[in-house]
């Protein structure tokens, strides 16, 4: 099966599977039939790729849904429906314009999982700006790098959160940062120096606000809308910047595999904000599907997540596989009265197949997914879908999203065989425009012709489906042998006294690296490394068994959820060398 895909005006038009290959000689497109043996995938799909923008998107639902709830705040007793919800941003979006900003400047966005951020959002896109999410527990210096890295012209944030005043943080960073103009808080009470929230969104004449919605069609839907900064474990964040054509698909395809648009649900989120995961298949996916988004929490709690899913009757929630293990942990021990779920969704990290049958187990849900995606591919790219048998739903990341192409190349770049490890490349509508102010940088991921480089190992099945073995930078060169964290990490979690495990590399004279393991026990729970050596001995291979097994009360993560495996190591091999 192929198909000829030409490019003209930067649109492309594409239909079947295929490779296109660049001919040097002849300097023009041409298609090449496709071995169905090898270990790519192009699915055309049902729902169509739409050039919208994201205010356009919001303006649909607005149209479909007006007096439905959009947003509830549960830790902030707001409740907002989808009309309000415009009405406020475009409010915002006529301030920010009067302070003077103009198309293409970058508002960053900096705090928890408070109403005013999506609000905040909404009205940087519908005014043409560029939004930057910027981490709530970055501290100084990093706040400094990210706002200067992309010359942000104004910062939106509540004058303080947890330990730090962020008003002043910000202040600070003005001295540095010579774009930063406006300093906005969400607060009710007047910093020297910033402005209020509220006090924007009165700047704008009735004709302003009402000119926000007349001109949503200057803005393209290729236009930058959205820069959103690696988890920077190694080295300085790096800024991909995505599209309004990206957010807008990207949160229209995760909707319709996710069967979201079929019933109106409301979805505790758990994932923040300022992430892929709750910018897309949070905000986005729900826009398209007309859920109504649920904030149990400024940041992850899951005893409040809990209590909220119980309360607000949530038949969805999101959360990364920590909080997964947490809330069920919490639900495990107090029982609360859930009987509306019906679907979860786990992504951010690898999803052990034990940790999903326990979600199914404690929260009696009809469906537990998983999404697989990078930030530089906006969020989504392969998902689960309710009703997916278990071995697919279990032990892989789900089939590859329509209208984005895959493939799994060997280390010379060329495809493996179905079945074959290699790492995954991904190409399509939702890969970013690039690292900003970055072309090295964006050089090194995108190739030339237009593919992505995950740095995943990946195996491609014949159905669109794929797993992920691991990250090609964690895997441990134990004398020789190439080991995958992911697979010892599964396994270790299907101890019934388990909660939570980790696998990384540590030096070692003799071997190069030997396996460590960092575990988190279930409450009440008892067990040494020996007995968890004896537990592997004849399950699986005999390097594969840790050599060094630590047991911990808690891991280090990112806000995001993401556990920051170079710090167990670092914390490790500080210890070991006492």
């Amino acid at each position: 099966m192929f198909v000829i895909k030409k490019q003209f005006n930067k649109k492309i038009w594409q239909c079947g599977v295929s490779i296109i290959k660049n001919h040097k000689h002849l300097n023009k497109w041409y298609c090449s039939t496709v071995n169905q043996d090898l270990s790519y995938r192009f699915y055309p799909g049902e729902l169509p790729i739409v050039d919208m923008t994201i205010g356009q998107a919001i303006n649909t639902a607005v149209e479909q849904w007006p007096h439905r709830e959009c947003l509830v705040s549960a830790h902030q007793g707001v409740r907002l429906t989808y009309a309000e919800v415009l009405r406020r941003a475009d409010k915002l979006a006529a301030g920010l314009k009067k302070l003077g900003l103009k198309k293409g400047d970058r508002v960053g966005l900096w705090g928890p999982n408070d109403y005013e951020w999506m609000i905040s959002f909404v009205a940087i896109s519908r005014a043409g700006f560029i939004m930057v999410g910027i981490n709530p527990a970055y501290q100084q210096k990093e706040l400094n790098y990210c706002l200067q890295k992309v010359e942000v012209s104004a910062v939106i944030a509540p004058a303080k959160f947890r330990t730090q005043d962020y008003g002043l943080m910000l202040l600070n960073a003005k001295n540095e940062c010579l774009s930063l103009q406006h300093i906005i808080l969400w607060s009710d009470d007047y910093v020297t120096g910033t402005r209020r929230l509220s006090d924007i969104e009165s700047l704008g004449s009735k004709t302003e606000v009402e000119a926000i919605a007349a001109t949503q069609d200057e803005i393209s839907p290729y236009d930058g809308c959205n820069i959103q900064f690696t988890s920077g474990t190694t080295g300085y964040p790096k800024a991909p910047l995505l599209s309004h054509r990206s957010f807008v698909n990207n949160g229209r395809q995760t909707a319709k595999r996710a069967g979201l648009p079929a019933s109106h649900h409301k979805v505790c989120l758990n994932v923040p904000f300022f992430h892929a995961f709750g910018m897309i298949h949070g905000f986005m996916a729900g826009v398209y599907s007309g859920s109504t988004l649920v904030l149990e929490s400024p940041t992850f709690n899951p005893k409040n997540s809990i209590d909220t899913i119980a309360k607000e009757k949530c038949s969805v929630a999101y959360g990364t596989p920590t909080m997964w293990v947490n809330m069920l942990d919490v639900q495990d021990r107090i029982k609360a009265p859930i009987d509306s779920l019906k679907l979860t969704t786990s992504g951010g990290a690898n999803v052990s197949p034990n940790l999903l049958k326990e979600i199914r187990r404690i929260f009696h849900v009809e469906a537990a997914t998983i999404v697989y995606g990078l930030t530089e591919t906006t969020a989504m790219v392969f998902q689960t879908k309710p009703g997916d048998p278990l071995e697919l739903a279990d032990f892989t990341v789900g089939r590859v999203h329509d209208h984005v192409e895959v493939m799994v190349v060997d280390e010379k770049g060329s495809i493996v065989p179905i079945g074959t490890p290699g790492e995954l490349l991904i190409r399509g509508y939702a890969i970013m425009k690039g690292y900003w102010n970055d072309p090295e940088s964006t050089s090194k991921t995108i190739n030339k012709d237009g593919w992505l480089k995950t740095g995943d190992k990946f195996i491609l099945h014949a159905n669109g489906y794929g797993e992920v073995i691991g990250r090609l930078k964690d895997m441990i060169i134990r004398g020789g042998e190439n080991i995958f964290p992911k697979e010892i990490e599964s396994f270790l979690e299907s101890h019934p006294n388990i909660l939570e495990a980790h696998v990384f590399g540590v030096s070692d004279d003799v071997y190069g690296e030997e396996v460590c393991a960092s575990i988190r026990l279930k409450e009440n729970s008892q067990i040494t490394a020996n007995d968890l050596k004896s537990y592997a001995k004849g399950k699986i291979a005999h390097f594969k068994i840790p050599r060094y097994i630590e047991i911990v009360n808690e891991f280090p993560k990112t806000t995001s959820g993401k556990i920051q495996k170079f710090k167990l190591k670092e914390q490790f091999e500080r210890n070991k060398s006492k």
